[in-house]
């Protein structure tokens, strides 16, 4: 049997579906933590009548705040995910060549 096609069937195939679809989410939140990070400030210098702008800072900080958690946590499953995958992998190459 093809050592690529393995990856493609049975339990190991919906193991590999699985890992791209979470790498896929975790991919799409990191770069829409990047889109959300373009539009912070390092320092904001505010007149009167500016505290809306401050507020927008806020929002904005909050909102990178609240995607580190699921960031680290789809990162980790995908690298979990990935190292079960390839273990699996090398273990039944192994054992059909042994």
């Amino acid at each position: 049997m093809d050592p690529v096609s393995v990856l493609t069937q049975g339990y190991l195939g919906y193991m590999s579906l699985l890992w791209a679809v979470v790498t896929t989410l975790w991919l799409g939140l990191v770069g829409y933590r990047a889109v959300i990070a373009n539009h912070e400030d390092d320092q904001l210098f505010l007149a009167k009548g500016e505290e809306h702008l401050a507020v927008e800072q806020q929002q904005i900080v909050g909102r990178m705040t609240k995607l580190g958690k699921p960031i680290w946590t789809l990162g980790l499953v995908s690298g979990a995910l990935m190292l079960s995958i390839i273990g699996i992998w090398v273990w039944r190459g192994l054992q059909a060549n042994f």
